[in-house]
């Protein structure tokens, strides 16, 4: 089994690389006081491994001095670190452009998806954007119908879970209880799940699951299909009939869950650009991913339109669709494998089902790294123990300085564990002599777990010994301006998209303009 973390020596050059495992190593004479052949010792000099292939490279052993780390695809990693820290500039974006295959990725910054966007499209490989918010004009929209599929109960379940998952952290900043939040959006999934199995059983749109969502107490047509269609799922009529008519406090929180959960798709801006309609067919997901394209769900932290109940939703079905290609191979994995980067993951995609797909499918050929700012996020979004349970299936852990939280820092502390170094003593006078003994002391303080510098973080990789890792910026070197060069051409390409688009003016004296037309704007007189 390859270790998580490698540093080593080149075997042909003495250079630092990474060791080649031994599935791939080259054939040896079995003979070995025989030297081999010509062709085969030409064919040794000949071959160099590409460590790209089987892993990301995370930095070079800083403490203690070695050779260069890297993280095999089917070992899941971990980012700790504040804002600013440098968490996607020294390790998502470089991880990103190295991976070979498909990828996943959740961001916030229009920077950052305008930094890799053209690189990724290299070698003709599509590059899909979800951008609900119409931050990058002109990129190829990301289109998808959230009812195609729900036919399948299990389908509608799966995402009406997802949808309903991003709204924990909506309501944990509104100042909702975290277990509260989470009971209600478990009792709004059971809503949505017979509304999008409904609208699919008889092929309304989404518009009628938004009609359906507005006035849940007056619209009995769910009811009614999921009674009489005979292809609906048994007794999902009755679970709709308590979720929405129990106990009023109850029901009136999960109506408003369920709200929230498409809050965004009630804007019609969004919900042209996100949702299929005449001349923009929905994305072929499956066919991006065997052509090693790229998935960015582009979203911003904004406690007024969340994007996260849709991107988590998008996200599940990306990898929904990935797990059936890898279960569907011939090599019973996809190959290469594909990159899930969840960069600021408890704001962006909350993935209800990323601890069981972190231990269950990266052998499938399915690769995550999760990024978050501070522990107590992820604590907020999944509970302590489900936060707990992803930092234990987590094979690399990351940990930038930085971090206030004088808890955490101390219990990786306790997590890097102890040393023991020599103490040694003398006693002066008649009878003086000397003392050795052994003392056992932290590698890493709690405070110094805070003062780890910029561009360097504490790295803890399974049963290995932790170590500092010295990082490489992205936007470092040569290759580093040529990265900021497109990002610039493509910030130049936004700007003019972007000047194209009406204004909020002009949409304003379009709608007055209208209102006169229809005579509204005069008030109506009274019986």
């Amino acid at each position: 089994m390859t270790h998580p973390i490698i540093p080593s020596r080149h075997p042909a050059d003495g250079g630092v690389g990474v060791r080649v495992p031994s599935a791939i190593r080259l054939p040896v004479n079995e003979h070995h006081d025989l030297p081999a052949p010509p062709a085969l010792a030409a064919r040794r000099r000949r071959v160099r491994f590409d460590p790209r292939q089987v892993g990301w490279r995370i930095g070079t052993a800083h403490e203690p001095r070695g050779g260069e780390l890297w993280c095999p695809w089917d070992r899941t990693a971990g980012v700790i670190g504040p804002q600013g820290s440098g968490k996607t500039l020294d390790l998502l974006t470089p991880a990103l452009l190295g991976a070979p295959g498909a990828a996943l990725v959740t961001l916030t910054k229009l920077d950052d998806l305008l930094l890799t966007l053209q690189e990724r499209q290299r070698d003709g490989r599509p590059c899909v954007v979800l951008d609900p918010f119409g931050l990058a004009p002109g990129v190829t929209d990301l289109t998808w119908d959230p009812i195609e599929g729900c036919v399948d109960p299990h389908v509608a379940e799966r995402r009406a879970k997802a949808f309903t998952a991003g709204t924990v952290k909506a309501s944990a900043q509104s100042g909702s209880g975290d277990a509260a939040a989470r009971f209600y959006a478990a009792e709004a999934a059971k809503v949505l799940q017979c509304y999008f199995h409904a609208a699919a059983l008889v092929g309304d749109t989404l518009d009628a699951v938004l009609h359906w969502v507005a006035k849940p107490l007056s619209s009995p047509r769910p009811a009614e299909i999921l009674t009489e269609h005979p292809h609906a799922a048994p007794f999902w009529a009755g679970l709709l009939q308590g979720a929405l008519h129990g106990d009023d406090r109850t029901a009136g929180n999960t109506i408003t869950t369920v709200q929230q959960a498409l809050a965004l798709f009630f804007q019609p801006d969004i919900r042209r650009r996100c949702v299929p309609g005449p001349g923009r067919p929905a994305v072929d997901v499956a066919a991006i991913i065997r052509r090693n394209g790229t998935f960015y769900l582009l979203g911003r932290e904004d406690p007024y339109a969340s994007a996260s109940p849709l991107m988590t939703a998008v996200a599940e079905h990306i990898l929904d669709t990935a797990l059936q290609l890898a279960s569907a191979s011939p090599y019973g994995r996809l190959c290469p494998p594909m990159l899930s980067c969840l960069d600021e993951m408890p704001s962006t995609a909350p993935l209800p089902t990323l601890i069981t797909r972190m231990a269950n499918e990266r052998a499938l050929g399915l690769s995550f790294i999760w990024a978050a700012q501070t522990r107590r996020q992820l604590d907020t979004i999944f509970g302590e123990q489900q936060a707990r349970a992803l930092f234990g299936l987590t094979n690399v852990l990351i940990l930038f300085g930085g971090s206030k939280d004088v808890a955490f820092n101390k219990e990786v502390s306790d997590l890097a564990g102890p040393v023991r170094v020599a103490r040694t003593s003398w006693n002066l006078g008649q009878h003086g002599g000397r003392t050795a003994s052994g003392e056992d002391i932290p590698i890493i303080t709690a405070d110094e777990v805070r003062q780890i510098p910029a561009r360097q973080a504490l790295v803890v990789a399974e049963n290995a010994k932790p170590l500092i890792a010295r990082l490489t910026r992205s936007i470092d070197g040569k290759p580093g301006r040529a990265l900021l060069a497109q990002q610039r051409a493509a910030r130049d390409a936004i700007s003019v998209n972007r000047a194209t688009q009406s204004d909020a003016q002009s949409r304003t004296a379009e709608a007055h303009a209208e209102a006169r037309r229809r005579n509204l704007n005069q008030p109506r007189s009274t019986p």
